[in-house]
């Protein structure tokens, strides 16, 4: 196969502005993800689906909350979660104890409610 059938076309402009900007060479080169390996496309998808999840959980529920449980902990050190996540938060706390309640006589399986 003829070397240059299969080589891409790139106008003379377009090489020119690459050439004099470092930043926007090295960012077009890693972008060109064709010539990254399994891992690189790996790590860009995982790093494109952790941005855009965190994007969309920030858009839904608004800037007052928590996107993480590193953002959950500052926030009830600091005093700033409302008082509906705190109510949450002892729901589920109150919920998880009483699956290991050793109290109970009912035999209760590990973090499964089928026989609730």
């Amino acid at each position: 196969m003829d070397d240059k059938k299969s080589q891409r076309f790139i106008s003379e402009d377009f090489r020119k502005t690459t050439k004099s900007s470092s930043v926007k060479r090295k960012l077009l080169f890693y972008l060109d993800v064709r010539k990254h390996s399994l891992f690189g496309k790996l790590g860009i998808g995982l790093a494109t689906y952790l941005v855009c999840f965190n994007a969309a959980i920030f858009f839904w529920k608004g800037p007052d909350h928590p996107l993480n449980n590193f953002m959950w902990r500052i926030k009830k050190a600091n005093g700033t979660l409302s008082k509906e996540l705190l109510e949450k938060e002892r729901v589920l706390k109150e919920f998880h104890k009483s699956k290991f309640n050793v109290q109970s006589k009912d035999h209760k399986p590990w973090l499964s409610t089928i026989y609730d």
